[in-house]
């Protein structure tokens, strides 16, 4: 069989994930990096992922609906950590969160095992959606919020059969815009990210639960890599 074939059969990531992979020269076969994924392989080879044999790497990807006031630890043992909402066989796992949403706030947080992953989200620099719910059906005075931070988009819903106004808010500046909607009069919960770049916080995912990430939204989520990454040599 060929190289992407096995590396697809032992659950190696997505089909563009693992041209990736190639593309990094971050596959051997064998100790020499190979870089076509028509390379053929046999069962006595010996193929490795950043140096892990492949039966021994099953990379991890979640997305958590983090509650308010928990840190992104996934160490199990610490109180109000992500690492206390892990089920048992998810604990095994050495993962690590994007660590780029404030205490302060609630909603999607992503974490993996896949240090590549992470670095490459953080070199992307997706913009996060926040969302806001305040009392009354009439738009605030939005001018201070506009001046502390730089939005991509920002919109505001007068709802007068729930009396509520709903703030939506599209920026990379998270903590900062966090800080300013948390500062809104009326503010009716916590803020919430209900979205990174391509990725929208599930409507079925309650708040303290998780889920691993689906194939097209881990490839949506590094897709702009693909324009970047050299091709094989």
């Amino acid at each position: 069989m060929n190289l992407e074939h096995y590396l697809t059969e032992h659950h190696q990531g997505t089909r563009r994930q693992i041209v990736r992979l190639l593309r990094q020269e971050r596959v051997t076969v064998n100790d020499a990096v190979v870089v076509t994924g028509h390379t053929a392989v046999t069962a006595t080879d010996r193929i490795c992922v950043d140096g892990l044999a492949v039966t021994g790497r099953q990379p991890q990807y979640l997305v958590f609906n983090r509650p308010l006031g928990f840190q992104d630890d996934l160490t199990p043992t610490t109180p109000r950590s992500l690492g206390g909402l892990l089920n048992e066989f998810d604990r095994q796992w050495q993962l690590t969160a994007l660590a780029d949403l404030p205490k302060e706030a609630t909603g999607l947080v992503l974490a993996s095992d896949d240090t590549h992953f992470l670095t490459d989200l953080q070199r992307i620099g997706w913009a996060s959606q926040l969302t806001a719910q305040l009392t009354g059906p009439v738009a605030p005075d939005l001018s201070a919020l506009k001046a502390a931070v730089t939005w991509q988009a920002l919109t505001v819903t007068p709802d007068a059969v729930h009396q509520t106004t709903t703030i939506v808010g599209t920026t990379k500046g998270v903590a900062a815009a966090v800080i300013a909607l948390s500062q809104l009069p009326g503010l009716i919960g916590p803020v919430t990210r209900t979205g990174v770049g391509p990725l929208t916080l599930p409507g079925d995912l309650p708040v303290g639960t998780y889920r691993g990430l689906f194939a097209p939204e881990i490839d949506a989520l590094v897709a702009p890599l693909d324009a970047t990454t050299p091709a094989p040599k």
